[in-house]
Protein backbone atom coordinates (compact mmCIF):
# COMPACT_ATOMS: atom_id res chain seq x y z
CA UNK A 1 0.00 0.00 0.00
CA UNK A 2 2.80 2.62 0.74
CA UNK A 3 4.80 1.76 -2.37
CA UNK A 4 1.20 2.09 -4.41
CA UNK A 5 0.23 5.76 -2.53
CA UNK A 6 3.84 6.76 -2.49
CA UNK A 7 3.70 6.14 -6.81
CA UNK A 8 0.79 7.84 -6.71
CA UNK A 9 2.04 11.08 -5.21
CA UNK A 10 4.82 10.89 -7.63
CA UNK A 11 2.12 11.29 -10.29
CA UNK A 12 0.31 13.88 -8.63
CA UNK A 13 3.44 15.84 -7.06
CA UNK A 14 6.41 15.65 -9.72
CA UNK A 15 9.96 16.22 -8.32
CA UNK A 16 10.83 19.06 -10.55
CA UNK A 17 8.66 21.65 -12.64
CA UNK A 18 7.02 20.72 -15.66
CA UNK A 19 9.12 23.96 -17.80
CA UNK A 20 12.32 21.96 -16.86
CA UNK A 21 11.52 19.11 -19.07
CA UNK A 22 10.42 21.38 -21.30
CA UNK A 23 13.34 23.32 -21.76
CA UNK A 24 15.58 20.00 -21.50
CA UNK A 25 13.49 19.23 -24.92
CA UNK A 26 14.32 22.69 -26.27
CA UNK A 27 17.56 22.90 -25.83
CA UNK A 28 18.70 19.00 -26.19
CA UNK A 29 20.56 17.64 -28.17
CA UNK A 30 20.52 20.34 -31.10
CA UNK A 31 21.21 23.47 -29.26
CA UNK A 32 25.35 22.70 -28.38
CA UNK A 33 25.88 26.37 -27.19
CA UNK A 34 24.05 28.84 -24.84
CA UNK A 35 24.11 32.21 -24.04
CA UNK A 36 22.10 31.90 -20.66
CA UNK A 37 21.30 35.95 -19.88
CA UNK A 38 21.53 36.83 -16.24
CA UNK A 39 22.53 33.67 -15.24
CA UNK A 40 23.30 34.45 -11.73
CA UNK A 41 25.55 32.47 -8.81
CA UNK A 42 23.76 29.21 -8.67
CA UNK A 43 23.82 28.44 -12.58
CA UNK A 44 20.06 27.51 -12.53
CA UNK A 45 19.63 26.74 -16.23
CA UNK A 46 22.56 24.11 -16.31
CA UNK A 47 20.67 22.97 -12.73
CA UNK A 48 17.84 22.51 -14.72
CA UNK A 49 18.90 21.24 -18.30
CA UNK A 50 22.55 19.41 -17.48
CA UNK A 51 24.60 18.79 -20.49
CA UNK A 52 25.08 21.86 -22.37
CA UNK A 53 28.46 21.36 -24.16
CA UNK A 54 29.06 25.05 -24.46
CA UNK A 55 27.20 27.12 -22.08
CA UNK A 56 28.26 31.17 -21.44
CA UNK A 57 26.42 32.43 -18.12
CA UNK A 58 26.26 36.60 -18.38
CA UNK A 59 25.71 38.62 -15.32
CA UNK A 60 26.12 41.81 -13.65
CA UNK A 61 27.81 39.64 -10.79
CA UNK A 62 29.14 36.58 -11.62
CA UNK A 63 30.74 33.95 -9.54
CA UNK A 64 34.51 32.96 -9.70
CA UNK A 65 33.35 29.37 -10.55
CA UNK A 66 30.76 27.71 -11.73
CA UNK A 67 28.62 25.14 -13.87
CA UNK A 68 28.85 26.83 -17.18
CA UNK A 69 32.09 26.70 -19.10
CA UNK A 70 32.61 30.30 -19.40
CA UNK A 71 31.59 33.65 -17.65
CA UNK A 72 31.37 36.77 -18.61
CA UNK A 73 30.45 40.27 -16.58
CA UNK A 74 28.34 42.74 -17.97
CA UNK A 75 25.32 45.12 -17.63
CA UNK A 76 22.78 42.75 -19.65
CA UNK A 77 21.60 45.88 -21.42
CA UNK A 78 24.77 46.08 -23.46
CA UNK A 79 24.36 42.26 -24.53
CA UNK A 80 24.15 43.23 -28.34
CA UNK A 81 27.17 45.03 -27.75
CA UNK A 82 29.50 41.72 -26.50
CA UNK A 83 28.79 39.14 -28.77
CA UNK A 84 28.42 38.83 -32.56
CA UNK A 85 25.15 38.25 -34.33
CA UNK A 86 24.54 34.19 -34.79
CA UNK A 87 27.16 33.49 -32.38
CA UNK A 88 25.07 31.09 -30.44
CA UNK A 89 22.71 28.35 -30.82
CA UNK A 90 20.23 29.67 -27.98
CA UNK A 91 20.04 32.35 -26.06
CA UNK A 92 18.06 32.10 -22.79
CA UNK A 93 17.10 34.43 -19.76
CA UNK A 94 15.28 32.90 -17.47
CA UNK A 95 13.44 35.17 -14.80
CA UNK A 96 15.41 38.17 -16.35
CA UNK A 97 13.56 40.70 -18.18
CA UNK A 98 10.87 41.94 -15.66
CA UNK A 99 13.76 43.73 -13.80
CA UNK A 100 14.26 45.96 -16.37
CA UNK A 101 12.32 48.61 -17.40
CA UNK A 102 9.92 47.77 -20.57
CA UNK A 103 12.49 50.00 -23.10
CA UNK A 104 15.22 48.10 -21.87
CA UNK A 105 13.08 44.52 -22.17
CA UNK A 106 12.51 45.27 -25.81
CA UNK A 107 16.16 45.96 -26.39
CA UNK A 108 17.15 42.81 -24.83
CA UNK A 109 14.74 40.88 -26.62
CA UNK A 110 16.04 41.97 -30.07
CA UNK A 111 19.65 41.40 -29.06
CA UNK A 112 18.88 37.79 -27.84
CA UNK A 113 16.97 37.67 -31.11
CA UNK A 114 20.13 38.75 -33.36
CA UNK A 115 22.70 36.80 -31.28
CA UNK A 116 20.99 33.72 -31.10
CA UNK A 117 20.81 31.38 -35.09
CA UNK A 118 18.37 28.69 -33.29
CA UNK A 119 16.37 29.91 -30.36
CA UNK A 120 15.54 32.50 -27.43
CA UNK A 121 13.59 30.97 -24.23
CA UNK A 122 12.19 33.26 -21.97
CA UNK A 123 10.78 32.62 -18.62
CA UNK A 124 9.26 35.60 -17.16
CA UNK A 125 6.04 36.51 -14.47
CA UNK A 126 2.74 36.94 -16.15
CA UNK A 127 2.00 40.49 -15.84
CA UNK A 128 3.62 43.37 -13.31
CA UNK A 129 4.66 41.04 -9.88
CA UNK A 130 5.68 43.31 -7.31
CA UNK A 131 9.01 42.31 -5.76
CA UNK A 132 11.32 44.63 -3.59
CA UNK A 133 15.12 44.17 -3.88
CA UNK A 134 16.56 41.24 -2.12
CA UNK A 135 18.72 42.60 0.83
CA UNK A 136 21.79 40.65 -0.79
CA UNK A 137 20.77 41.62 -4.32
CA UNK A 138 19.64 45.06 -5.43
CA UNK A 139 18.77 43.69 -9.00
CA UNK A 140 16.05 41.29 -7.31
CA UNK A 141 13.28 44.21 -7.72
CA UNK A 142 11.15 44.21 -10.50
CA UNK A 143 10.46 47.32 -12.99
CA UNK A 144 8.34 45.99 -15.81
CA UNK A 145 5.16 43.05 -15.98
CA UNK A 146 5.01 41.29 -19.59
CA UNK A 147 1.97 39.48 -21.03
CA UNK A 148 1.06 37.08 -23.84
CA UNK A 149 0.32 39.08 -26.92
CA UNK A 150 3.63 41.45 -25.76
CA UNK A 151 5.79 37.78 -27.11
CA UNK A 152 3.23 36.70 -29.29
CA UNK A 153 3.09 39.45 -31.41
CA UNK A 154 7.29 39.14 -31.83
CA UNK A 155 7.04 35.63 -33.02
CA UNK A 156 6.95 33.71 -29.91
CA UNK A 157 5.45 30.27 -28.93
CA UNK A 158 3.74 30.98 -24.93
CA UNK A 159 3.07 28.43 -22.55
CA UNK A 160 1.58 28.96 -18.81
CA UNK A 161 3.69 27.44 -16.36
CA UNK A 162 4.02 26.86 -12.43
CA UNK A 163 0.36 27.14 -12.05
CA UNK A 164 -2.88 29.40 -11.85
CA UNK A 165 -1.56 32.78 -11.43
CA UNK A 166 -3.34 33.68 -7.90
CA UNK A 167 -1.48 31.12 -5.43
CA UNK A 168 1.90 32.33 -6.13
CA UNK A 169 3.27 36.02 -5.14
CA UNK A 170 7.07 37.58 -4.76
CA UNK A 171 9.77 35.06 -5.48
CA UNK A 172 7.84 32.54 -6.85
CA UNK A 173 6.69 31.73 -3.19
CA UNK A 174 3.09 30.60 -2.55
CA UNK A 175 0.59 33.09 -0.87
CA UNK A 176 -0.26 30.86 2.01
CA UNK A 177 0.97 28.53 4.39
CA UNK A 178 1.47 25.49 4.76
CA UNK A 179 4.03 26.60 1.60
CA UNK A 180 5.10 23.29 1.03
CA UNK A 181 0.93 22.42 0.58
CA UNK A 182 0.14 25.21 -1.95
CA UNK A 183 3.15 24.60 -3.68
CA UNK A 184 1.93 21.01 -4.87
CA UNK A 185 -1.75 22.41 -5.11
CA UNK A 186 -0.16 25.10 -7.35
CA UNK A 187 1.76 22.16 -9.31
CA UNK A 188 -1.72 20.28 -9.89
CA UNK A 189 -2.73 23.26 -11.44
CA UNK A 190 -0.34 23.61 -13.86
CA UNK A 191 -2.25 21.56 -17.01
CA UNK A 192 -4.83 23.80 -17.04
CA UNK A 193 -2.96 27.10 -17.97
CA UNK A 194 -0.44 25.15 -20.39
CA UNK A 195 -2.58 26.57 -22.69
CA UNK A 196 -3.99 29.42 -21.21
CA UNK A 197 -1.42 31.18 -20.36
CA UNK A 198 -2.81 34.46 -19.64
CA UNK A 199 -4.06 32.70 -16.36
CA UNK A 200 -0.74 31.19 -15.56
CA UNK A 201 2.01 32.49 -12.67
CA UNK A 202 4.69 32.55 -15.40
CA UNK A 203 4.86 32.30 -18.93
CA UNK A 204 7.53 30.34 -21.05
CA UNK A 205 7.99 32.21 -24.17
CA UNK A 206 10.03 30.16 -27.27
CA UNK A 207 10.80 31.53 -30.81
CA UNK A 208 12.08 29.29 -33.42
CA UNK A 209 14.81 31.99 -34.66
CA UNK A 210 15.80 29.92 -37.59
CA UNK A 211 12.43 30.07 -38.59
CA UNK A 212 11.83 33.51 -38.23
CA UNK A 213 15.04 33.88 -40.69
CA UNK A 214 14.08 31.81 -43.33
CA UNK A 215 10.57 33.34 -43.48
CA UNK A 216 11.92 37.15 -44.31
Amino acid sequence: MRRALASFDGRLFPDEPRYAAELRRLLLPECRSVLDVGCGNEGRLLQLVPGIPDAVGVDAQVPTTGPHAAYRQLDIRSLADAFEDRSFDAVVALDVIEHLTREEGWGLLDAMEAIASRRVIVFTPNGFLPQPPAPDNPYQEHLSGWSTPDFERRGYRVTGVNGWKPLRGPYAEPRWRPRSLWSRLSMLTEPLVDAKPQHAFQLLCVKDVEAATDEV
